[in-house]
């Protein structure tokens, strides 16, 4: 009685199962051809929606441009609300003052009765901090001011001084004898001296034409300061 042995040939395993892997490598590669492009797809549908999101930046659209900018407060114009100490200021008018091309700004700031004065900017190096002055009617300051100036109980030291071009805008009450009735955008020459106290106390004295002025007050921190543009 004869066996009939068949041996197994890899080979010829190989080349009659052929088409059958060739079609399942492909089925295969079509799946992970297919995963790649839905996850871009998903990919492009998010990012979409992300850049449709609103910003949560306080901006500004400034008049007659495209372009969003954020002002600070040394940008202070008339119209603006100056928030501070759980109360809100309208600015009512600024004075631009420009010495050699240092640039700060005074703004006055009214909540009902009660005027006040911001001056920001006087600074030209280091920190900035924003002065809170009001008039010191008070006092009778009708020379050259004084090295050491005596306001109530506070004696404050000069610190510096100069002389700077102001452009007023808007209502800037009294100031120099009533700036008020001129034309907006007013230029004037004002001489000015800046004095210190130790703390947070500070004091501004303005000659303007023959007429002297007196502020006093308080340094704050910007970060103390909200404003909301009034445009």
């Amino acid at each position: 009685m004869q066996v009939s042995v068949h041996r197994f040939d890899p080979a010829q395993h190989c080349a009659h199962n052929a088409p059958g892997m060739l079609f399942w490598l492909m089925v295969s590669l079509l799946v992970v051809l297919g995963g790649a492009a839905a996850a871009g797809t998903m990919f492009a549908v998010s990012e979409k929606r992300r850049r449709s999101l609103p910003s949560s930046t306080n901006l500004a659209l400034p008049a007659g441009g495209d372009r969003l900018i954020e002002r600070s407060l040394r940008e202070l114009r008339v119209g603006d609300v100056v928030g501070f100490d759980g109360r809100d200021f309208l600015c009512e008018g600024v004075v631009g003052y420009d010495e050699d091309g240092h640039r700060w700004v005074g703004a006055r700031i009214v909540d009902g009765s009660d005027v006040k004065w911001a001056v920001v900017g006087m600074e030209r190096t280091g920190s900035t901090p924003v002065r809170i002055l009001v008039q010191d009617d008070a006092s009778d300051l009708a020379g050259y001011p004084p090295e050491a100036l005596v306001l109530g109980e506070i004696r404050y030291n000069l610190d510096k001084r100069g002389t700077a071009t102001c452009k007023l805008a808007g209502d800037v009450g009294s100031l120099g004898g009533g700036k008020t009735g001129k034309p907006e955008g007013t230029v004037e020459r004002c001489r000015w001296w800046l004095y210190g106290a130790p703390g947070e106390d500070t004091a501004i004295v303005e000659q303007w034409g023959q007429d002297y002025r007196v502020l006093k007050g308080k340094k704050v921190s910007p970060d103390l300061i909200d404003l909301i543009p009034g445009s």
